[in-house]
């Protein structure tokens, strides 16, 4: 029965944890492109919305391989620390109650560990976005935009751009030589392929 409910618990902390990096990953997506002048959530599909988070994350491996580690970490350590409620060094950190239990320290460490890494991955998307997106709005503003990535369109035509972003509908890029940024659709025809340079 101890088993069920951990499982229950577990399952309801991986949802609520979903919707929260959902609901980081439009607040970074919408702070990255206000700041270009773009409104993405009129352009996203519901897919983009619940991709953004993950995608966010992956971007680097060393992002995801950190995530997974701090997971782990948050819901590993409450268990192994709950049992040690009795040390002194434990009581010098932690300044717990001794009449709690062991669950009751437990859930206690839990619910503060789950509350600094919510408020890191805050910080995460939210520095994100607003860092990024001031980062390219200035080196549209000054014209310093790296132009290394290819557009070739179903016309025979190729236009050197610098792709700001993509979702699964619409391109996000300046021309060459152009300081505005413009929208194309992914699947209407228009693009051959894109040739992206990291």
């Amino acid at each position: 029965m101890d088993k069920l409910k951990s499982l229950q618990e577990y399952q309801g902390i991986l949802s609520l944890g979903y919707v929260y990096l959902i609901i980081m990953g439009i607040l970074k997506e919408s702070l990255y492109y206000n700041q270009l002048g773009v409104d993405i959530l009129k352009y996203s599909t519901i897919t983009d919305v619940l991709i953004s988070p993950i995608s966010g994350l992956t971007n680097s491996g060393l992002g995801l391989s950190i995530f997974l580690i701090l997971f782990l970490f948050v819901l590993g350590t409450p268990s192994w620390l709950a049992k040690k409620k009795d040390k002194n060094w434990f009581n010098k950190i932690f300044k717990v109650d001794n009449n709690l239990s062991v669950l009751e320290v437990k859930q206690a460490i839990k619910q503060t560990f789950f509350l600094v890494f919510a408020l890191g991955l805050f910080g995460f998307y939210v520095g994100n976005g607003i860092g990024y997106g001031n980062k390219i709005a200035n080196q549209i503003n000054k014209k310093e935009l790296d132009f290394n990535d290819k557009l070739n369109f179903s016309d025979g035509q190729e236009s050197t751009v610098s792709l700001l972003g993509k979702n699964s509908t619409y391109l996000f890029y300046v021309e060459k030589g152009k300081t505005d940024i413009a929208i194309t659709p992914i699947h209407s025809g228009l693009i051959k392929s894109i040739i992206e340079t990291k």
